[in-house]
């Protein structure tokens, strides 16, 4: 989600927003943000501060470390890695294998642990999994897709990683929560941009009952929870010309009204978290 240069709006509406909230006056902060929205749709740090306000507790990437240390994978995967910010959180003893057509840099170069990177798109990296990875035989124990945000690339993404499950494996898909409608589209028109990614959670749900599903609320755009992982499920991919035509059409102003059903919405707190995966991985 890039920010890009200051926009005017964003730095008068801004200023205005932190003294109401320093002053306490939430509500009065919250219109001055959709304020700013509704004068200019693009201002991507505004869609951040409210996204901050909507969703309190801690953001995905804190959440990220926290699974880590929680569940403390012997391999972790990871789809889309740019810079690497989330690879490095996989902890000492966890092999991090990236995967990303066009990564920012050396994005390993901050892991404390073993790691591997293949600048490759997904689609080839799970055609033909690099036999030097060891997920064709170990899998992963904990993976986190934040590749390209088109629904049908998250559920084609979706498809190869659950190949590639351990036994009792964990799934992290990221900007599963939509803000507005107008970030949460298929076209790109602002800088904080979710696109639909978010299809994949009501997806799920109705075509995979055997699946384990929570979606985090957390900054900025979600983080939704996936167990109980089968790799010789075939149904996605048998069904996948369907569900994209199902799909396709689906608007995101339901779901951004009234996120709590469609998307399954936990707490956004750790000690909740601990107790939901328990339950899920005992079942």
């Amino acid at each position: 989600m890039s920010a890009g240069p200051l926009h005017p709006l964003e730095v008068l509406f801004l200023r205005q927003w932190r003294r109401q909230m320093a002053a306490g006056q939430r509500e009065a902060a919250r219109n001055t943000l959709l304020d700013a929205l509704a004068q200019e749709p693009n201002l991507p740090r505004v869609h951040v501060a409210l996204a901050r306000m909507r969703w309190p507790g801690p953001d995905y990437q804190q959440w990220l470390a926290w699974f880590q240390a929680h569940l403390s994978p012997q391999v972790y995967l990871e789809i889309g890695v740019e810079y690497g910010d989330t690879l490095r959180l996989a902890g000492p003893g966890t092999l991090a294998i990236g995967v990303d057509p066009a990564p920012k840099g050396d994005p390993t170069a901050r892991c404390t642990g073993p790691s591997l990177l293949y600048p490759q798109t997904s689609e080839s990296f799970f055609a033909a999994p690099p036999p030097d990875s060891g997920l064709p035989g170990r899998g992963f124990d904990l993976a986190f897709i934040d590749g390209d945000h088109r629904f049908e690339a998250v559920l084609d993404d979706f498809i190869g990683a659950e190949a590639l499950a351990a036994p009792g494996a964990v799934l992290l898909l990221h900007d599963t929560v939509p803000l507005t409608a107008d970030t949460a589209g298929r076209e790109h028109r602002t800088g904080f941009h979710t696109g639909d990614a978010w299809k994949i959670v009501p997806c799920l749900r109705l075509l995979r009952p055997d699946l384990r599903i929570v979606t985090l609320p957390a900054a900025p755009t979600g983080l939704t929870v996936v167990t109980g992982l089968d790799p010789s499920s075939t149904r996605l991919r048998e069904r996948r010309a369907v569900i994209h035509a199902a799909y396709a059409t689906l608007p995101p102003d339901g779901v951004v009204a009234a996120p709590q059903h469609p998307l399954a919405l936990g707490l956004n707190e750790p000690e909740w978290m601990a107790r939901w995966l328990r339950q899920a991985r005992a079942q």
